[in-house]
């Protein structure tokens, strides 16, 4: 996405089906903040959540129960690693966070104790295993497609995470007859896929989980979020007022998730760019047992397809890991120093720096050359654009050499006067033009003047 410089962000927290073996254990070891997170979880829990997310056992981790508390207090550990290295400088306008995700999201919005957020979900996560019934299968189909088709099986919406993605519950027979319903009208290829939980979520065969969870929701203190949250049971935002906010987590319980509605509600009030905090997906790479490094986002897919329908353009980048939260400081500091307002012209020359982006992520060479303009002084005569790594591609494509097989940063030179001519430059050829843009500055030559002086 080009120029977001001034970029309304959007926290984003995954939800159950994160969970694995050694979450967290990087960067426990390396930030106080989390440290101190997982030793309140700990005592707020009554047992060693740290031991329990880090070694396991696999099969209590992923217990409802468990892989709740674990995954809400990594989301919660992963958001202060990030507060920690960036000194707190980036707030969210939107937070948002998928089924259990949005504890998480109440948390990060002070609208929800942390401790006391552990012990709902604890709760919530029992009642959910204990009282649930059913199972979950998703669908390469939209809404309007399938839910007839789910309907006459009775089987309800557990969840639309994207257009083309509905998730369905019900019973195995019911759920199995469906599946079969839809093999004959749209082929084999939109079977569907069984789903790993421990029952039909948000739906109606989670009322009796709901009924029994309502006492607890009912006795903890809600405040009004401090910063727009996106609800899953309206698909739009919560409301100020704490009850109407406790209510909606209630009817979450068996009521489908409307994620995509709530992105789209986002997205369409400008958010530009989005962090993800938190759990992970994917297996061990070998020799990596138990490595967080190894694990990739779990709404990476959801939220570039999520822009991709909606027209509009968005930068997405994980915190998930030590890795990732390094990397997402780096590229929010090149974004921070790209706020270059009311450029100027230089020699009748405008200069503007393009620096791609891979999957929200910053490669070194485009963090060096952002702060080379710092360095230099140059970031009033520098305009500054972050690109997708596409966008950066075509244009060298276009202006450089169609040979060029992947993005890198260039420096684009706009000549005024009457030639109106773009000038492109690239690899070391940019430090050398910055250096003497520096040098031209420094001689006792004409002013610049105004961009917009023409």
């Amino acid at each position: 996405m080009s120029q977001v410089s001034s970029p309304s962000i959007m926290f984003v927290f995954p939800g159950q089906g994160s969970q694995y073996v050694g979450m967290g254990s990087d960067i426990h070891r390396q930030f106080s903040s989390v440290r101190e997170v997982y030793g309140r979880a700990s005592e707020a829990m009554g047992f060693d959540v740290a031991e329990l997310s880090f070694q396991g056992p696999e099969g209590r981790l992923n217990g409802t129960e468990f892989t709740q508390i674990a995954l809400l207090t990594h989301s919660v550990a992963c958001l202060a690693a990030f507060r920690e290295l960036t000194g707190g400088a980036w707030a969210p306008s939107v937070l948002a966070g998928h089924s259990l995700g949005e504890y998480s999201a109440l948390v990060a919005a002070c609208a929800l104790q942390f401790e006391d957020a552990l012990r709902l979900i604890r709760m919530r996560g029992r009642l959910m295993s204990e009282f649930g019934r059913g199972q979950m299968v998703a669908f390469r189909l939209d809404l309007e497609s399938i839910k007839p088709l789910a309907e006459a099986r009775y089987c309800g919406i557990g969840g639309c995470n994207l257009p083309d993605q509905t998730v369905v519950c019900g019973f195995e027979r019911d759920l199995e007859a469906l599946m079969e319903d839809v093999v004959a009208r749209f082929g084999r290829a939109k079977a569907g896929r069984h789903l790993k939980t421990e029952g039909a979520y948000h739906t109606y065969l989670m009322i009796g989980a709901a009924e029994r969870y309502r006492p607890y929701l009912d006795g903890v203190a809600l405040s009004a979020p401090a910063v727009r949250v996106l609800s899953n049971y309206t698909g739009d935002y919560h409301a100020n007022d704490p009850e109407q906010v406790r209510a909606a987590l209630f009817f979450q319980m068996f009521h489908p998730v409307k994620w995509m509605s709530g992105l789209r509600r986002a997205i369409d009030d400008g958010v530009n760019l989005v962090v993800e905090f938190g759990g992970g997906i994917g297996r061990d790479l070998p020799g990596q047992v138990h490595s967080p490094a190894s694990r990739k986002p779990n709404l990476e897919g959801i939220m570039r397809k999520a822009y991709a329908s909606s027209g509009h353009r968005g930068l997405y980048m994980p915190a998930i890991n030590l890795a990732s939260l390094e990397q997402a400081a780096r590229t929010l500091e090149l974004l921070h120093s790209a706020a270059s307002p009311d450029p100027v012209w230089v020699d009748e020359r405008h200069f503007s720096l393009h620096l791609p982006v891979h999957q929200g992520i910053a490669d070194e060479d485009s963090v060096g050359l952002g702060m080379l303009v710092q360095e230099l002084g140059l970031k009033r005569v520098v305009e500054t654009e972050i690109e997708e790594d596409d966008d950066s591609l075509l244009t060298l494509k276009t202006y450089c050499d169609e040979g060029i097989a992947a993005a890198e940063p260039y420096l684009e030179v706009l000549v005024g006067g009457e030639t109106g001519a773009f000038l492109h430059y690239r690899g070391e050829a940019i430090r050398r033009e910055l250096a003497a843009l520096r040098e031209r500055l420094e001689r006792p030559l004409p002013p610049v003047r105004a961009a917009g002086g023409r």
